[in-house]
């Protein structure tokens, strides 16, 4: 066995994927403690958020922009109806269809998710001007488009590939 004592690794600086990664956890878990006095979920809440956006989608729709599976957002959709928060009906044009409608008892956890959002944000920006939020926002919007568009000549690559 050695006495030879090792040199502390020198602490390296987060890379910015690695920087990235980690403002979308911590913001997730940020958001799942403000909401849990509340009775919600971040995933619940994202369903909500997707209804807000626009009422009445599919549950295969929601699934689908929530990147979830069928059976995850059934259960999600099954707890919030059973809050009394949203509601099933059938699709006139799909018979095997349901579409998820919002009910006015949603209204209310609309404006708690906001007060979240707005803590988290409160918390996240602390120390930055106006200025440098917008031009964060402007720059972060960019790599968004950026990554969307890669997606999407992946995607269609993809499926040209499997043609």
């Amino acid at each position: 066995m050695s006495s030879v004592k090792k040199a502390p690794r020198k602490r390296r600086t987060p890379t910015r994927n690695v920087v990235f990664h980690d403002i979308a956890r911590f913001r997730s878990q940020l958001l799942d403690r403000l909401l849990r006095p509340h009775g919600l979920t971040m995933s619940q809440a994202w369903v909500l958020a997707h209804l807000f956006w626009e009422d009445g989608l599919t549950q295969a729709e929601i699934a689908k922009r929530m990147e979830v599976g069928a059976v995850t957002l059934g259960g999600l959709v099954d707890r919030l109806e059973a809050r009394g928060v949203v509601e099933r009906r059938d699709d006139p044009g799909d018979r095997r269809a349901k579409r998820v409608y919002l009910t006015d008892d949603a209204e209310a956890l609309l404006r708690v998710m906001n007060q979240c959002t707005a803590e988290i944000d409160r918390a996240a920006f602390a120390g930055l001007s106006a200025e440098e939020i917008d031009a964060m926002n402007a720059g972060l919007s960019k790599v968004r488009e950026n990554l969307l568009a890669g997606l999407t000549v992946n995607a269609a690559g993809s499926d040209a590939d499997a043609a």
